[in-house]
């Protein structure tokens, strides 16, 4: 394969430049130059010569970064088109060199620029993103599950978050609950995530309910949202959630914590539900509470942080979900096994 031809950014003069073809994935590209023409790479190995007017014609070839466009480029010299530059740094070097890009979206170049990560990942793209932003996701609890989902949810560009949460900040909490700190100490922790939210992302919209949800208040609490995260560690809200999501048709993602233990499951709004799974709540609740047992930090913020991947994807409309599944975690260990989760014959959200 032949050595790639690089060309700088500030030389790069666009009116010589007989086609400029930008392999990025399609979707995932906001921000363009001016003239580029989109085309995947593969597509443009196997016909070269349907993008490129002349075997000696001067072409371009854009990236994110220039690595790409520099294999591509030199493949292209190999196959006999002489004249094919890759761009020196890509997308990126070309912005940071000050020149000017065409916009592909009606989506602000501030809200681009912060997003920028989320936006290049071909699955999510701009249209997925702007799926997200135009989300409304509630978060039961604001504890240690409900800190990293609603830190991960508000840092993503989710565009409404409605926090329902009673309880007020305890000095026992701050070890798994990085929402709070010790200033918080005897405040509402709903009013605390809203104060705290509002820094990560000024422009999310917060709606917080300081009261438990329960069998009477859960459809009007949840109604308008496209998912809720069962953030709960509460038995008596965990089923009022399966009930009302189930009457609503919004898709559940449960998380639960005990000692050393996550637990991870998506309840799909046509699918097996947390009473499927537990039809009847412990004999002794109360055993399984971690002011009993005891937790350990970090493994809520990873079942929380997985928490808010899967509410991510159900809100952007991408990804494999883990929909009728339950993963089960073991910190001590570092391992996870996942088994299926089926429709209990007998389970009210089959006859209702």
């Amino acid at each position: 394969m032949a050595a790639p031809s690089f060309v700088s950014p500030t030389d790069v003069d666009l009116g010589s430049i007989a086609s400029i073809l930008d392999i990025r994935p399609i979707g995932s590209r906001p921000l363009v130059l001016d003239g580029s023409v989109a085309v995947a790479s593969s597509e443009l190995l196997a016909d070269p010569a349907s993008f490129i007017p002349a075997p000696h014609a001067r072409v371009l070839v854009v990236c994110d970064l220039g690595v790409r466009s520099a294999s591509v480029a030199s493949a292209l010299a190999a196959a006999g088109y002489g004249n094919v530059q890759s761009l020196e740094g890509g997308i990126e070097g070309w912005r940071s060199a000050g020149r000017s890009v065409t916009t592909t979206t009606h989506l602000p170049a501030a809200v681009v620029d912060r997003f920028d990560r989320h936006i290049k990942l071909a699955e999510i793209g701009v249209a997925g993103h702007e799926r997200l932003m135009g989300s409304r996701i509630a978060v039961v609890g604001a504890g240690g599950l409900g800190s990293p989902v609603l830190t991960y949810l508000a840092a993503a560009g989710v565009g409404a978050l409605r926090i329902i949460e009673p309880d007020k900040v305890e000095t026992s909490n701050l070890h798994r609950q990085p929402l709070y700190g010790p200033t918080d100490v005897g405040v509402k922790k709903a009013d605390a995530a809203n104060h705290y939210l509002r820094r990560v992302n000024p422009d999310v919209e917060i709606d917080t309910f300081e009261i438990e949800l329960n069998e009477d208040n859960a459809v009007n609490l949840l109604d308008g949202c496209q998912v809720v995260v069962d953030a709960t560690d509460r038995f008596d809200a965990r089923y009022a959630i399966a009930d009302a999501a189930h009457h609503l048709g919004i898709p559940v993602v449960f998380g639960a914590v005990y000692r050393w233990e996550g637990r991870l499951a998506v309840f799909p709004a046509d699918g097996p539900c947390y009473r499927c799974l537990f039809p009847d709540p412990p004999t002794d609740a109360r055993a399984l509470e971690c002011a009993i047992t005891g937790v350990l930090g970090p493994v809520a913020g990873t079942i929380g942080a997985m928490q808010a991947t899967e509410a991510i994807k159900i809100a952007s409309g991408v990804g494999t979900e883990l929909a009728g599944r339950l993963m089960i975690y073991d910190g001590w260990s570092q391992r996870s096994d996942t088994v299926t989760i089926s429709h209990r014959p007998d389970c009210p959200c089959r006859h209702s």
